[in-house]
């Protein structure tokens, strides 16, 4: 038909079947090589259970413009936070931190998040990450921040 005799087809199957043979022994092959060892990660390992901790706030002191009332209610926070953490964790160091700040407007949850975490620099949160969300609740004008720590294990 097309100028090929049988000759030739049966040499063309002959061929694909080598081929064949060939690429199954190297999938096998491959399969049957040794895994390969991982180094164990050397450094700290932070805890993949965060502790929760959720701390009642003034809303209108924190997202006011009277920065002596700003501060006091920034310790009295931070103060809280660090009781609730050292029950929960003892002394260890905090990794990651993620402030939820309770209110109607998102934007405002957020400033509240910012401005209650800002006090958090020092002690078990010297180097922490810390981001700040917010938490959208009808009607809420700044009543808490909700706050999920992981620390190092």
């Amino acid at each position: 038909m097309f100028g090929l005799s049988r000759g030739v087809t049966f040499a063309l199957v002959g061929w694909l079947w080598a081929d064949i043979l060939l690429g199954l022994f190297v999938i096998f092959l491959a399969a049957a090589s040794p895994p390969v060892k991982l180094n164990a990660p050397t450094g700290p390992a932070i805890d993949p259970k965060p502790i929760e901790i959720r701390v009642a706030v003034d809303g209108a002191k924190l997202l006011g413009a009277d920065q002596a009332a700003v501060t006091a209610e920034q310790t009295r926070f931070a103060d809280a936070v660090r009781q609730q953490l050292f029950a929960a964790a003892e002394s260890r160091k905090v990794a990651i931190v993620f402030a939820y700040g309770s209110h109607q407007d998102p934007v405002q949850g957020e400033r509240l998040a910012r401005t209650a975490t800002s006090a958090l620099a020092a002690g078990p949160f010297q180097g922490a990450v810390v981001k700040d969300l917010h938490d959208i609740v009808a009607g809420d004008s700044g009543s808490a921040v909700a706050l999920e720590i992981y620390v190092y294990r």
